[in-house]
């Protein structure tokens, strides 16, 4: 996206684009139809039944002027080669419907696959439609359809456009991010109702409008898939792209996070994304073949200009979080001095308090010019990560904005980061699954997008999950920070123009 604007406001709470303008010429048909099949054909050497009726079940799919129809009944299942909408001679819409039909191993007379062709005409006055067909096996007779109204999911024209898509991998993010864009006491506005929405196309979401002050500020929808990872993500996303056409694809949950720049509750912001095991593997190794997605110059701008001081999940660190953080910096090998989270743990003059409380408690002691654990020490490291499994309310959390790289699978081998390094991207800051395929899906749609993930884990052996629910608490509220800004930019700039 080239614009100088973050992108147009939404004019009103649910009407944000004018839909009738996009409204084909042709009606949307898309949706679950009854199907009624009369038929006729030749008697056989078994003389069979010449003519009767049949029930079957149509799924009409419809976008951008391109029409699918599959036919399912108890004999046969049929789907599309060809669906041209057209105009009759009194001006009514008729679809030319070409198809293949498969008959089933069982309650069907026919043995091979056969073609046929139709043409229906559609009542826009009963919702009907209907007309004759024939067949490559010398049949012929009538198809009517009714279309479904009651019990089945949305057709695509009753899909309303929205603002933002959100999606996240697991069920915990999901519930994270809807906690933190509906409307509660902690915060600032938010969706006051969330409407469920069943679709024709597997993508099942909720949706809502997120007001501020009495204000409508953008319409977002919410949704995951049913299972984590670039495929199941990308599918889903896709899917809401194309239907609900937003200006900006989102996602929020955790990740793992670089060890030498990020502590565990830290948020990580796409500057951009990439596939980092995309590429060719040989006797000789493996040569990665990297395709960056970057988010747009505007939303990098705004990006590193969140402060993690407005979200509830941050606060200062208690005591005994204070000693937890030295002590397992220690434990694994890394200097706490020189770790750049160190100054949002220990405020001035509360570092030497704690190494010296430390000591007296016969946890730490002085090795030349460093600090290491005494045996009691190691124990107390050992013991904290089997008993410590609650998450922790608040942290000193840190917003960073870098490059995310996305993999086929969980890593947990504490060496992946310097991997990365060695092909070529040095300051990778988070690992995830679903990031790089955001960023493709939103730059084929020409629309703005960003991933916002809390540092769960740092991708080594003492990967655990006491991270997990705060992490993707605090990335759903940074991104519902961010999004909030760039409406209300939308907004301001709108309004000056």
């Amino acid at each position: 996206m080239t614009s100088d604007r973050p992108f147009d406001p939404p004019s009103t709470a649910r009407g944000s684009r004018d839909l009738g303008a996009a409204r084909l010429p042709f009606p949307d048909i898309s949706g679950r139809w009854k199907m009624v099949i009369s038929w006729q054909r030749p008697r056989d050497e078994k003389m069979r039944d010449t003519e009767g009726t049949a029930n079957a079940e149509a799924v009409i799919r419809q976008s951008d002027g391109k029409i699918t129809m599959e036919v399912f009944s108890s004999g046969s299942d049929s789907r599309t080669i060809l669906a041209q909408p057209d105009t009759g001679a009194n001006g009514s819409p008729v679809l030319h419907y070409m198809y293949e039909v498969e008959p089933k191993s069982v309650g069907s007379d026919a043995g091979t696959l056969y073609r046929g062709a139709a043409i229906l005409r559609y009542d826009e006055y009963s919702g009907e439609l209907s007309g004759n067909y024939w067949t490559s096996q010398f049949s012929k007779g009538h198809f009517k359809l009714v279309k479904e109204r009651s019990t089945t999911p949305k057709s695509s024209a009753e899909y309303q456009t929205v603002d933002a898509v959100l999606v996240t991998a697991l069920a915990e993010e999901f519930d994270s991010a809807k906690a933190a864009f509906s409307e509660n006491s902690q915060q600032d506005g938010g969706v006051r109702a969330w409407r469920d929405v069943l679709t024709d196309f597997s993508a099942p979401y909720i949706a809502g409008t997120f007001y501020v002050n009495e204000r409508p500020l953008f319409d977002v929808a919410l949704a995951r898939p049913t299972r984590m990872g670039s495929i199941s993500t990308g599918n889903i996303a896709t899917l809401l792209v194309e239907r609900l056409k937003p200006k900006c694809l989102v996602m929020s949950g955790v990740c793992a996070g670089n060890p030498g720049d990020l502590e565990l509750g830290d948020i990580v912001v796409s500057e951009l994304a990439y596939q980092y095991d995309e590429g060719k593997r040989d006797t000789a190794g493996f040569s990665p073949d990297h395709r960056q997605a970057r988010i747009s110059v505007q939303w990098l701008h705004a990006a590193q200009t969140l402060r993690p001081n407005t979200l509830p999940s941050y606060g200062k660190p208690s005591p005994y979080d204070q000693k937890q953080w030295l002590l397992q910096k220690i434990f694994k090998e890394i200097d706490p001095v020189s770790h750049p989270a160190r100054g949002r743990y220990f405020a001035e003059g509360e570092w030497p308090e704690t190494v010296e409380q430390l000591m007296q408690d016969g946890l730490v002691e002085l090795d030349g010019g460093k600090v290491r654990l005494t045996e009691d020490g190691v124990r107390r490291v050992q013991r904290s990560l089997v008993m410590d499994v609650d998450p922790p309310s608040t942290l000193p959390i840190l917003i960073k904005t870098g490059p995310i790289a996305s993999g086929n699978g969980v890593v947990k081998d504490g060496v992946t980061w310097n991997s990365l390094k060695v092909m070529g991207q040095r300051s990778v800051l988070g690992i995830e699954m679903e990031a790089a395929t955001i960023g493709e899906i939103a730059r084929q749609a020409g629309i703005e997008w960003i991933v916002i993930k809390g540092v769960m884990d740092h991708a080594d052996p003492n990967k655990q999950d006491r991270y997990k629910s705060f992490a993707a608490r605090a990335s759903a509220e940074a991104l519902r920070l961010f999004l909030m800004t760039r409406f209300e930019a939308a907004m301001a700039a709108a309004s000056e123009g």
